[in-house]
């Protein structure tokens, strides 16, 4: 079932890894450095208003889709969001252009933030349709959906750079354009599921109860992993936040891909559970969605590790010695990171107590902030990179005994430490190849990415680690059965 779901968003994934690092290799060859440092706060700074104005609508729609169905009142639920969040939208986009004309900051980046700010207010909507057509299992719908988009805002982006002097706005304003055509045909679409429904107060209030407490913490979240680049910025500069975002993305933003793909066909199929089956049925979906985490996301981690010098050559040169140089640590970050915003926290979403959600990042927001003041002079770019991995240490401890206070939430750690194992075995047998005499490029990564691959497989094969035996084994089949991932309707 899971493996199932896992592979019919591919689509989506493969969309995702294009854009990911395209835009890496992309935009660290077209914009100089100090552009693409720019770049990366406007990002950033989207990022922290949409989670603080928007997501709770998409938290939402997320986690009551299955229930309004099984109300029979899906219109009135999509009716009741779709006008909050076009009147949150169109205030928003007033008090944010205001803003932003009074703010004393760099004209250029002013410049940047209008187009990146903007956009985010035309998300929402479109970010209310897909999530709607997860928790609906029109899994078609949206890979086809969001695979377009993504693509065609990437695509527009880059010619935007190149032939226009919109530089590091050039993206944004690619990102508006995608919206605009394939955000405008799902509206359509979501428009007819919306005959018949009513704008109901009492639903509002409900969906803003659930959802702040998840803006909130997302907000803590996010300043948990981005807020060093303001510090960055503020005291070493704009390249220097470059060089560090660019290494940043490169090895987390890999992760992330893996995560969100895991995590996006297991969320509604667990809240699905727990609406029909009680706890014990969505606990049944996470407690093999944890270990199938954890088997492609360590591996992954280590790989990234191993090979960041040799995927260097993915970065323009202005960058790239100090971004290969913190991607290692980055990536082990990433990955504490990654299980505990797509797995752990998932147990205060099914819970409903999404206020300890909020706790839950208090404590380790401060301390990343302290430390990155203590060590970002002392140590530059490594010193953000510690201070990240203490911080993300501290978060996962807090987190997992909060949320299993509320619900029996799985802790797989004899999954962990085997599948710890295999991937030690597969470092060990990456370091050790005779590649010295051979400068650290595409070869190298090919060559250390095969074997690596080929040794985890093996040793999780025989010790069917995580039953991924039979995961593979229905992979194969179904790519066997069917050339194109089936809707689940």
């Amino acid at each position: 079932m899971l493996g199932k779901s896992i592979l019919s968003y591919l689509p989506v994934n493969l969309a995702n890894v294009v854009t990911a690092f395209g835009t890496i290799a992309i935009l660290t060859r077209l914009l100089e450095p100090s552009e693409f440092g720019i770049y990366a706060i406007a990002m950033i700074t989207t990022q922290f208003v949409h989670m603080g104005l928007f997501t709770w609508m998409e938290a939402a729609m997320a986690r009551f889709q299955a229930r309004a169905e099984r109300e029979n009142d899906v219109a009135s639920h999509l009716k009741t969001l779709y006008r909050l969040a076009l009147t949150t939208g169109l205030i928003g986009f007033a008090a944010i252009m205001a803003a932003l004309t009074l703010a004393p900051l760099d004209s250029k980046l002013v410049f940047v933030l209008y187009f990146a700010l903007g956009s985010t207010c035309l998300q929402v909507i479109f970010n209310l349709g897909m999530e709607a057509h997860k928790a609906a299992h029109r899994i078609k719908r949206y890979s086809l959906g969001f695979s377009s988009y993504t693509l065609i805002s990437f695509t527009l982006g880059i010619l935007f750079i190149i032939y226009t002097p919109l530089n590091a706005a050039a993206p944004f304003v690619g990102i508006i354009c995608g919206l605009l055509i394939v955000g405008g045909l799902d509206f359509i679409f979501m428009w007819r599921h919306m005959r018949g429904g009513q704008y109901q107060p009492k639903k509002a209030k409900t969906y803003f109860k659930y959802g702040a407490p998840l803006c909130i913490g997302l907000l803590l979240s996010y300043a948990l992993n981005s807020a060093d680049m303001y510090l960055i910025l503020a005291i070493m500069g704009e390249a220097s936040a470059g060089e560090y975002n660019a290494g940043y993305n490169l090895a987390n933003r890999s992760l992330e891909i893996l995560f969100v793909w895991v995590s996006m066909a297991v969320t509604p199929v667990a809240v699905t559970a727990m609406e029909k089956q009680g706890t014990q049925g969505s606990q049944d979906v996470l407690k093999k969605y944890g270990a199938t985490l954890l088997w492609i996301a360590v591996p992954a981690a280590t790989g990234i590790a191993l090979v960041s010098k040799d995927a260097g050559f993915i970065l323009g040169e202005g960058l790239r010695e100090n971004a290969v140089m913190v991607m290692p640590w980055i990536a082990f970050a990433g990955l504490l990171n990654g299980f505990m915003t797509y797995y752990v926290h998932r147990a205060f979403m099914l819970s409903g107590q999404t206020h300890k959600f909020v706790w839950a990042l208090v404590l380790p927001v401060i301390l990343n902030l302290g430390l990155n003041l203590v060590l970002i002079p002392a140590y530059g770019l490594m010193g953000a990179v510690w201070a990240t991995m203490l911080s993300y240490a501290v978060a996962i401890i807090i987190a997992t005994v909060l949320a299993r206070r509320d619900y029996p939430l799985p802790v797989p750690l004899r999954a962990a430490f085997e599948i710890s194992a295999c991937s030690a075995l597969m470092a060990t047998a990456v370091f050790n190849l005779p590649l010295d005499a051979m400068e650290p490029g595409f070869i190298t990564l090919v060559i250390k990415g095969v074997v690596g691959v080929a040794v985890y497989l093996f040793a999780c094969w025989i010790l069917n680690i995580a039953d991924c035996r039979d995961t593979i084994l229905g992979l194969l089949s179904r790519i066997k059965t069917t050339p194109f991932p089936e809707a689940a309707e």
